[in-house]
């Protein structure tokens, strides 16, 4: 149903004058839909004690497919509904007073249209024939309770002059009841005491109908047609106002957290250090607007969705690459130059929409894009007086376009991945952002040296620095059994020989470099080993003897 029909339900009213409640249009609608032979809630004769009771359903059948309709995915919710529906009057238990719905097999019964409280307003009048009719029957199954037999008296003396007439019309409607069938009297009686069951409820229940005070007349008075347009407007306004329940905008806030959290600087640990925090610019430098190639957290926002794709510069010339590559890039180039429509002077905008409109979307354009004819038709309405929003309407309809097809084909691309599969290669690269992280180096084998793992030696990059270190050894400077690169070791040998030995820097410097020369030229004839224990630590020097399989390169031709 559209709106304008939903209007017109509004502006109905019944037979008394009394507007029609959207409320009643809305229940009726689905109410009618429960009672559909086919699709409807199933309605079927149930037997209980030895007698049947027909044209009832069950209370679990009922939130099944108010679940199954509506999309209810909890059951405390469509329970709910339920019990407003019955509240209403829509249908009631038949073996119950109270007018709640279970989630069992509890029979209920829909009650007839002439019930409904959209076409009947009851009153009085009504109630007191309802209540002599009840006294001209069988007093053991519909004698009055305590408080209708108060209400009764009440009423025979506020209608005191209409009262013969009440009379005579409850007798009329007692004689009819009895020319009925069993069946259709237990089920016309039934009906009628749920009805009086919601517009007049026993004292101490709450009805839905129940008004509040009305609003002062004075005040009535004093607006005008101008102020109960304004206010109408309001209130259709707010009947049509879409709502979020606040389970789902919990759910939403918690996922748009979960999902952000990683490229928020303030949240998580920026490498290579946190420029907000630090003075080191190299994250900007990472991420600027264009970079040979972007990070892997950059590329993996591009992945959220196509708005984080194209706020990012880099990331729409990656778009456009692919786009180019797949003969569509005509959405995109469209897209952009709407964007930058709306910067720049105002004088030469209406140029600027008449060569857009050349180029894409006129009949037989280089760059046709295409549009619907809804679209087309706003846009040239818009066209009569041209704005910096004279395309919104076809801007939106390319993005969507976008969003639906190519941004979806993009993320499985080989562009993409190739591109994810080159940052994570540099990420690799740039681990030395990360300092306190020892790593071993391979070092190429030089001249002289052999097969070194025939002869048994092991070298890594510190054996220069280990033998360095050995021919500078005295009982002064004991070694501190640590790696080669701890660079404490290697600043307090130094500095300690530096303060024995040396006077000026520039000697220390030729001295450094002459032990290191003769470092390399004992590594080249053996290798040294170090043997560890608790208290004593020595460093001998080894040569290997010649082998039948080692042979060394200054002994060969070649």
């Amino acid at each position: 149903m559209t709106k304008t029909d939903e209007f017109k339900e509004m502006d109905q009213t019944d037979k008394q004058g009394v507007p029609r409640e959207i409320i009643f249009s809305k229940i009726e609608r689905l109410v009618r839909e429960m009672q559909h032979p086919m699709t409807g809630v199933p309605v079927r004769s149930q037997k209980l004690f030895l007698t049947y009771i027909p044209s009832v359903f069950m209370g679990f059948d009922l939130v099944d497919w108010l679940m199954s309709r509506l999309n209810i995915k909890h059951l405390a919710e469509a329970i709910h509904l339920a019990n407003l529906i019955c509240q209403h009057g829509y249908f009631y238990p038949v073996n119950d007073t109270k007018l709640t719905l279970k989630d069992d097999g509890t029979l209920y019964r829909f009650q007839e249209q002439c019930f409904w409280p959209s076409y009947n307003q009851p009153d009085d009048i009504h109630y007191a024939i309802f209540l002599v009719k009840r006294t001209l029957r069988n007093k053991q199954k519909h004698g009055l309770e305590d408080h209708e037999q108060e209400t009764l008296a009440r009423l025979k003396k506020v209608l005191s002059q209409k009262w013969e007439y009440i009379c005579k019309q409850a007798e009329e409607q007692v004689h009819l009841m009895n020319e009925r069938k069993k069946s259709e009297k237990s089920i016309l009686d039934s009906q009628e005491k749920a009805y009086w069951r919601v517009h007049r409820p026993p004292p101490g229940i709450v009805s839905c109908f129940e008004r509040g005070p009305l609003a002062n007349k004075k005040t009535e008075k004093n607006k005008n047609k101008q102020d109960l347009k304004k206010q109408t407007e309001f209130l259709q306004q707010y009947i049509y106002r879409p709502r979020t329940k606040l389970h789902q905008v919990v759910e939403s806030l918690i996922h748009q957290c979960e999902l952000y959290a990683e490229f928020d600087p303030f949240v998580t640990d920026v490498q290579p250090t946190n420029p907000w925090i630090s003075d080191d610019n190299t994250f900007w430098a990472l991420n600027s607007d264009f970079v040979e190639i972007p990070t892997e957290k950059r590329l993996r926002r591009w992945g959220i969705s196509l708005e984080e794709l194209l706020t990012d510069p880099m990331g729409v010339l990656e778009f456009e690459k692919y786009l180019r590559k797949e003969y569509s890039h005509e959405n995109m180039c469209f897209w952009k130059i709407v964007q930058s429509l709306k910067r720049g002077s105002q004088a030469a905008v209406t140029n600027r929409i008449n060569k857009i409109y050349e180029k894409y979307l006129a009949p037989g354009a280089p760059c046709e894009v295409n549009l619907d004819s809804k679209t087309l038709e706003v846009t040239y309405n818009l066209m009569k007086s041209p704005s910096r929003y004279t395309f919104d309407a076809a801007q939106e309809h390319v993005f969507l376009l976008m969003k639906k097809d190519t941004y979806r084909r993009f993320l499985k691309s080989d562009h993409y991945r190739n591109l994810l599969s080159n940052t994570q290669q540099i990420d690799q690269k740039r681990k030395f952002f990360s300092f306190g992280v020892s790593t071993r180096k391979k070092v190429v084998p030089s001249a002289g040296m052999g097969n070194r793992r025939n002869s048994g030696c092991h070298r890594t990059s510190s054996n220069v620095d280990i033998t360095l270190n050995a021919l500078q050894l005295s009982d002064d400077h004991p070694f501190t059994g640590k790696h080669s690169q701890s660079t404490s070791d290697l600043q307090d040998m130094q500095k300690n020989l530096a303060l024995n030995r040396l006077s000026s820097p520039s000697e220390s410097q030729n001295l450094v470099n002459n032990v290191g020369h003769d470092a390399l030229s004992v590594s080249r004839m053996g290798y040294l080993s170090s043997s560890l224990d608790g208290t004593n630590r020595n460093i001998t020097l080894t040569v290997p003897q010649p082998t039948k399989n080692l042979v060394a390169p200054w002994e060969t031709e070649n």
